[in-house]
Parts: C-alpha cells; sequence; structure tokens
C-alpha cells in the first residue's frame, strides 16, 4: 500500500504540484498523466526517494519514505527513468546482473521475455535506443520490488514491444505488485490503468479511478487539445481531433 497525504513538491523556484493525495492498494496500477513540466518524472523520483524537495507525508507500507534505509529503499521501489549513460562499456548481461544484486534466478525469464538473449553480451551503447530501454525494463524485472515506478516505459519502444510491456505491467498487478507509471499514450493509459493522477501543470492534481478519469471531459482542459469519444468505453476509440 502506497498513502500520499498532502503532498507538495517543488523543483527549484516552481510549484509542481500545490497537494496530492492517493491511496492506491497493491495489485494495481496507477497512471500519471500530464503536459510536459507538470512534475510527472518529479513526483516518480520523489516516491523512489531520488527528489527531497518536497512537503507531505509519504508512506510504504505504512512505513514514511524518509523512515527507509538506502538499502531498504532498493529492496521495497524498483525505479526505471532515463537511458542509463553507456560510456562505461556494461554489457546486457552486466547491466542486469548489477540491477539484480546478485540474485540472478529471474535474469533469464526477463532476458527471454523482452528478447534480449541474443544481445546479452552486447555493450549498452551498441545498442539501439529502443533495445536499451527493453534493458532498463528487464532491470526493474529482476528486482523482487513491491513498488515498481515506470517513467515512461514505453517510449523508444516498437508496436509489439509496447504491447509486450503494458501486458507485463497487468500480469504484475496479478503477482500483488502496484506499479505507478508516467504515460503519454491515452490508449496505452486506458489499456492499463486502476486509478489515474492527472497533474495541470499549474500545480493542480486530481486523482481517481480510472473510468472516472479518463473522459475527455477531464483531459481537454489539462491537454488543451479536443478529443473525440465520451466515456472510458470509448477510450480505445480517441483520437485526437485536428479539426478547428
Amino acid at each position: 500500500m502506497i498513502h500520499i497525504d498532502n503532498l507538495s513538491l517543488q523543483r527549484g523556484d516552481k510549484q509542481l504540484i500545490a497537494s496530492l493525495s492517493l491511496h492506491a492498494k497493491f495489485g494495481g496500477v496507477v497512471v500519471v498523466l500530464g503536459p510536459n513540466g507538470a512534475g510527472k518524472s518529479t513526483l516518480l523520483l520523489t516516491l523512489a526517494g531520488l527528489h527531497h524537495d518536497y512537503t507531505g507525508k509519504v508512506l510504504v507500507q505504512g512505513k514514511a519514505l524518509a523512515d527507509f534505509s538506502q538499502q531498504s529503499l532498493v529492496e521495497h521501489i524498483a525505479w526505471q527513468g532515463e537511458l542509463p549513460p553507456t560510456e562505461f562499456g556494461l554489457t546486457v548481461e552486466q547491466r542486469l546482473n548489477l540491477a539484480a544484486h546478485g540474485v540472478t534466478a529471474r535474469l533469464e525469464h526477463a532476458l527471454t521475455y523482452l528478447e534480449l538473449e541474443l544481445l546479452k553480451h552486447r555493450a549498452l551503447g551498441e545498442l539501439s535506443s529502443g533495445e536499451q530501454q527493453r534493458v532498463e525494463i528487464a532491470a526493474v524485472m529482476v528486482r523482487d520490488c513491491p513498488v515498481w515506478l515506470m517513467d515512461e516505459p514505453a517510449a523508444h519502444l516498437d508496436m509489439r514491444h509496447q504491447v509486450d510491456c503494458l501486458k507485463l505491467m497487468k500480469q504484475q498487478t496479478k503477482n500483488g505488485r502496484i506499479i505507478i507509471t508516467v504515460l503519454h499514450d491515452l490508449q496505452h493509459a486506458a489499456a492499463v490503468a486502476d486509478m489515474v493522477i492527472l497533474l495541470d501543470g499549474n500545480g493542480g492534481a486530481e486523482v481517481g479511478l480510472a473510468e472516472e478519469m479518463l473522459v475527455a471531459e477531464k483531459l481537454e482542459p489539462v491537454f488543451k487539445i479536443k478529443l473525440k469519444g465520451k466515456g472510458r468505453n470509448l477510450m480505445p476509440q480517441y483520437a485526437v481531433e485536428l479539426s478547428e
């Protein structure tokens, strides 16, 4: 269980989130939506214990985030963010071994699921951005953490691997994990979300069930575009309306 109470979040002089409260149980996907610069990635960094400029409470399994040791936090929370630097010459297998902290039981499954077996001896710098992204998703898979924080996990991926990524998130919630993920594609959000955090880019944050949040009435004012379709049932058919 993750409990966020009256979280206010800043980066430098900018107030990203004025007040956010969330109560999310394990076994679900929370999707974070919002325009560029709204604080989506900074929110994930905060929940991962990597950004400290905030007020309010964040509890993971009833324990305050600030009370976790770094080692304990790593055992509870897996974070996938921007692609890491490649100049150190690590191979795919070495990168995943580092993520697994010596526990390799899940490594082969991750390699197979993300079709990385033939790439495991390749240096990260030799891979395409999509292949590197699959490695970073695999790095989350090899850690047996109850909380996954995923920042645009489908970025750089081709369509088939995007689908595999979305399937993975839903599968993992059946194993009792909670996944909080930043997504930009509304169809992806509709496919996986149980709850939605909608950031408006001006400090405002609204939280609700996916069927209440993934509707044009909520999304249009935030993204300042016109969307086709009304209601959760039409979300897979959403398209951007380009005409005036």
